[in-house]
């Protein structure tokens, strides 16, 4: 009786324990994975606190929560070598002759419990990248930057293209009206029948979010369905592609899977003339991997309209349609702008007073043909004493002195005056 006890106990040791092997190894990959998260963490949390990111209420708890993130880690790992290690010595355990159905049956109980320890493990790593989604999440959508250099102990935190552009006069922009035809007559070319993507090329600050907003206004009636959506940083390809079906169906999608909403986005825009504007896009991979399959091309004119900083996203996308190059404003535009910024009812420079018409041409050339800078510092002005001392101290005491940084810190100092 005895004896049978014992077997039936071994028995069930024996499948406890490569039930455990199993759940070791589905749960290793995973580990490996948040271990190297761990480390790319920790040297975040370094440089952020060399760079003297105090100052910032969402800077600080950003990094908090990093922080804690970091320790749950450690935690989870620090779990899975204990679990590695005693289902070893359970191994070697096995092996050896059962001393007593007892005592046998007692260790039975007591590690029983600890298969939902693994089952806990696992949990609690999806927990930790879930975790790690949102905060990036958050930290794309208030643009907190705790990497950034400081002056004086503060924190820039640079705003979202939506935020600064909403305000742009169109007409304010010498030479949109050139840029919107051009683009539009690409959009709308009779003779190229295939889905081609055109893209807006060119520095941050340059407006191109601004040209894409007038083009979009311009050609989206031409089109059966159309949406313009900003892409950040640091995106989701999942949550993209809902984001996607939910404005052009304006009901969320019924899928989950990204298979399944890739076809879904294939079936509903098959029958359709599609303008598709994607706004700041980073990487090529929003295209090749994903994009590129969701999007048919069934040669009835549709189109997708990108913008980007970076000319390797357009070539990537559309190797034969050519880049539009948005290019930088002239010195003598770049002036004529700041002043119509500045001085928004008087008509011409030719008015403008000449003491200030020499600090307005420095001033101008700090933001390097970029006109969202040169409007932004022309708000700034706009708020001064329209004096030659106010503008010169305006010029003396702005932070120029770090190199390429001239146009980050007018839209950084824009924020005050909001």
């Amino acid at each position: 009786m005895a004896e049978t006890a014992v077997n039936f106990v071994v028995g069930k040791l024996g499948e406890m324990i490569v039930k455990e092997a199993q759940l070791l190894a589905e749960v290793g990959d995973e580990v490996e994975w948040v271990k190297t998260e761990l480390t790319r963490i920790k040297c975040y949390l370094k440089d952020a606190d060399s760079k003297r990111c105090n100052g910032d209420a969402r800077a600080e708890n950003y990094l908090n929560e990093l922080r804690d993130v970091a320790y749950r880690i450690e935690d989870a790992i620090d779990i899975f070598y204990v679990e590695i290690e005693d289902n070893h010595h359970k191994l070697d355990a096995n092996s050896q002759k059962v001393r007593g159905c007892l005592g046998k049956l007692k260790r039975l109980g007591r590690k029983t419990t600890k298969l939902p320890a693994r089952h806990n493990l696992a949990i609690e790593l999806d927990g930790i990248k879930k975790l790690l989604e949102g905060i990036s999440k958050s930290k794309a959508d208030y643009e907190i930057d705790p990497l950034q250099e400081r002056g004086k102990g503060e924190t820039v935190l640079m705003p979202s293209r939506r935020t600064t552009y909403q305000d742009v006069d169109e007409a304010e922009i010498v030479g949109f009206d050139t840029a919107k035809n051009n683009v539009r007559t690409l959009l709308l070319d009779p003779e190229i029948r295939r889905r081609a993507v055109v893209t807006i090329v060119g520095p941050g600050g340059l407006g191109k979010t601004t040209l894409a907003q007038m083009v979009y206004k311009s050609v989206k009636d031409d089109f059966n369905l159309h949406i313009m959506l900003s892409v950040s940083q640091q995106y989701s390809p999942v949550d993209f592609l809902k984001k996607m079906l939910t404005k052009l169906k304006n009901s969320e999608p019924t899928v989950q899977d990204m298979d399944d909403l890739i076809i879904e986005l294939k079936d509903l825009l098959s029958s359709k003339r599609y303008l598709i504007i994607l706004d700041d896009v980073w990487v090529t991979d929003l295209w090749n991997q994903y994009l590129k399959h969701a999007l048919p091309d069934v040669g009835n004119g549709s189109r997708v309209l990108m913008t980007s900083r970076f000319i390797e996203v357009a070539q990537s996308a559309d190797p034969i349609m050519e880049p539009y190059e948005l290019k930088i404003l002239n010195d003598e535009d770049s002036r004529d702008l700041l002043i119509k910024k500045a001085f928004p009812y008087q008509k011409t420079s030719e008015k403008f007073p000449n003491d200030l018409l020499e600090l307005a041409d420095a001033l101008s050339k700090k933001c390097k043909g970029l006109p969202l800078a040169l409007i932004v510092l022309g708000g700034i002005l706009l708020t001064k004493d329209q004096t030659y001392t106010a503008w010169e101290n305006e010029l003396r005491t702005m932070d120029w002195h770090s190199k390429g940084k001239d146009c980050i810190d007018i839209i950084a100092m824009s924020q005050r005056f909001k």
